[in-house]
């Protein structure tokens, strides 16, 4: 079993017979919503500022308000978030090759399939030569079907050579290192030559590196969001390409890791199965791709 978080953004409170009528957004991916019958056990503000238990069931919720009846209704105000958590059942893992992948997330987005699509391919050569690296599998396939473009208005997927900026693959990934390289190494001490993921050059005294980096990682950004977060590789050494894992930075100093490759990362967060903090409230369909 695996914990899953539900929350409600509220910005407005009014009593009504037997509870509250909170006007507001849920969080997270629709599938994600609180249910009938389930409890916002706690109360707090942006960034988890001023927490309250409270216990408040949930009547009815909609993707503009929720009714609640129980306790601690009365103690919220615009602005704050309520949440729970449910338990669930662990997903069944389905392995696919890298063109499964591709075609799976092809088929969530609904694009012509990849029989359909696939052109010549690209000449991938020059670009892994400049970035030092094979690019995974189900990228490539993807983008040689389908080329870049933003996943819901949102996600935006950079490919080598792209006419527009914000969508080629090398100068983001420059653009990416250059915004995230200061906070790791502390201003002044980055060295390009430096691989972003290799904590062992990393600033002592930050706060917030993720357990999970390791002497002699690297990251390379392959898509961002309108909200300036970065989606990375995370590139371990003796790791093939097609099992790199996906990690997003957001604009901010946190990070989140989805344990799966680029196609695969994408298609689980646009049907719900991988629960984002920064992205599920903006992936709950209908979902399209395009420039």
């Amino acid at each position: 079993m695996r914990i899953e978080r539900f929350e409600f953004s509220v910005d407005s409170v009014e009593i009504v017979p037997d509870g509250w009528r909170l006007e507001g957004e849920p969080g997270y991916h629709p599938r994600h919503w609180a249910r009938p019958g389930e409890r916002f056990r706690l109360a707090c503000e942006e960034h988890g500022r001023r927490q309250r238990d409270v216990e408040l069931v949930v009547v009815d919720l909609t993707e503009s308000y929720a009714i609640v009846s129980g306790t601690g209704g009365d103690l919220l105000q615009p602005d704050d978030i309520v949440s729970g958590e449910r338990s669930v059942a662990d997903l069944a893992e389905t392995r696919r090759t890298p063109a499964e992948a591709a075609a799976h997330l092809a088929e969530i987005l609904d694009l012509p399939p990849l029989a359909d699509s696939a052109g010549n391919g690209k000449d991938w050569s020059a670009v892994e030569t400049e970035l030092g690296v094979t690019l995974p599998g189900d990228y490539k396939t993807f983008i040689d079907a389908y080329g870049p473009g933003s996943v819901d208005d949102h996600v935006h997927v950079c490919a080598p050579d792209a006419a527009e900026e914000w969508a080629d693959l090398v100068g983001h990934n420059s653009y990416a290192h250059e915004c995230v390289g200061p906070e790791f190494f502390g201003r002044g001490n980055w060295r390009r030559d430096w691989h972003l993921g290799d904590a062992s050059h990393w600033n002592p005294d930050r706060e917030d590196i993720p357990s999970w980096f390791e002497p002699g990682d690297d990251l390379i950004s392959w898509g961002h969001t309108g909200n300036g977060d970065f989606l990375f590789w995370h590139i371990k050494p003796g790791t093939a390409p097609d099992n790199w894992p996906v990690m997003l930075k957001e604009e901010g100093p946190l990070w989140e890791q989805y344990g799966a490759g680029f196609a695969t990362a994408l298609a689980d967060l646009l049907t719900g199965d991988i629960q984002s903090e920064y992205l599920s409230r903006w992936l709950g369909g209908p979902h399209s791709y395009g420039r």
